[in-house]
């Protein structure tokens, strides 16, 4: 892993300023893999015990839902939902917020994880606001997947005090690739998930009163992209905890498991653009073009992530990691970049305000790039001959 991978962070404070926090390195050896030789000096019975012990906390006497399962149907919310409810004996219901562009292998994903026996509630946000904010997201921040992070992060903990089920499981920590894990304990971090103020958030890296007043948008318009309070996380209990810390996580035995337990689900059919890995990440067209966003912020393009992880799980080797990002590493999303051009692209007449954002209405691929230029780090690209090149190569 590269030491220009950013942690994880309260995403309703992200801003065209900030710096971001990275993986941290000790004696070159880096954060996910200090965690990664970690777990394997972890008695796993002991802690699926303790899993044991808090899901009995939260169970229903009733047979009544007892535990919100956040996820799309891929291959780890599978696992966490159907683990929960047929090894646990746990009564899940799941919920999500729905992606940007679905593919068809996302959408066929989320009906085969309703199909094999979940109840699900799913929020779509306002399609013409949704695609505002993203919009906004990519020209101010070069974060296309913002706003959907926003609302993934968020949806669930609303759920859970909506249905009055204080109990949230999600799959995997952060700590897993890479985020801090010095203090790792069985509850996530309630700061990704809530804000002191709500007036005080950032959306798109903008403070929403500026989206307010100078957009006209609606405090309707822009809540699902709005966490709960602290104090209403705490006052409502809320209990929001991963199951990798409670058992020894591994994404390829995740995929094997739905696969096996699963009516039809089904991966990409061809690799994902950028990598070699064709079962993660299914979803949303978008997601090509947020690792797309990753290699020019950072250097690290989808396959340094997949190779990452699964060097670290025993599944390939570091010689096979370093060729295969050599290989794909920068690999422009062409496959759907005409759909997410006519997705991206706004009309000016429904939001009159615009141009005191962009008054680059159509959304192509030479405009794309002329935003990405804005954003390669000198200590990253180098230009020659017009044309951007990296400092350092794997």
């Amino acid at each position: 892993m590269s030491n220009q991978r950013p942690n994880m962070c309260s995403e309703h404070y992200n801003t065209s300023e900030q710096n971001k926090d990275t993986t941290k390195f000790h004696d070159e050896i880096c954060d996910a893999c200090k965690y990664s030789a970690q777990k394997k000096e972890i008695d796993w019975e002991e802690r699926e015990n303790k899993f044991k012990i808090l899901l009995d906390k939260y169970r229903s006497r009733n047979g009544s839902y007892d535990v919100v399962v956040p996820g799309s149907g891929g291959k780890d919310s599978f696992y966490a939902a159907h683990v929960l409810k047929y090894k646990y004996k746990m009564n899940p219901i799941t919920c999500t917020f729905a992606p940007n562009i679905y593919t068809k292998w996302g959408y066929d994903n989320f009906t085969n994880w309703i199909d094999s026996g979940f109840s699900n509630y799913k929020f779509t946000a306002d399609g013409e606001i949704h695609r505002l904010i993203t919009r906004l997201a990519i020209e101010n921040i070069l974060h296309p997947f913002q706003p959907w992070i926003l609302g993934q992060k968020n949806y669930p903990t609303k759920f859970a005090i909506m249905t009055k089920i204080p109990l949230i499981v999600y799959g995997d920590n952060p700590a897993e690739y890479g985020n801090p894990n010095a203090d790792l304990t069985d509850d996530m971090n309630m700061e990704w998930f809530s804000c002191k103020d709500q007036n005080e958030i950032y959306i798109s890296g903008y403070p929403i009163k500026k989206l307010k007043k100078d957009l006209d948008l609606t405090n309707a318009q822009l809540e699902p992209y709005v966490p709960v309070t602290e104090k209403e996380f705490k006052n409502q209990k809320l209990k929001y905890v991963s199951l990798s810390y409670f058992t020894n996580w591994h994404p390829q035995h995740n995929y094997y498991y739905t696969i096996e337990n699963s009516n039809n689900f089904q991966t990409s059919g061809e690799r994902n653009c950028g990598t070699y890995t064709t079962n993660s990440g299914l979803d949303d067209k978008i997601d090509d073009l947020h690792y797309y966003t990753t290699f020019i912020k950072f250097g690290l393009g989808r396959v340094h992530y997949d190779a990452a992880q699964e060097i670290r799980s025993g599944d390939i080797t570091i010689e096979e990691g370093k060729e295969l990002i050599k290989k794909y590493n920068g690999e422009f999303p062409d496959r759907w970049f005409d759909d997410i051009s006519k997705y991206l692209t706004i009309n000016p007449n429904k939001f009159p305000k615009i141009q005191n954002f962009f008054t680059e209405y159509n959304f192509n691929k030479d405009y794309f790039m002329s935003i990405c230029d804005k954003f390669r780090s000198p200590h990253l690209w180098k230009k020659e001959n017009n044309i951007y090149k990296k400092n350092f190569n794997i």
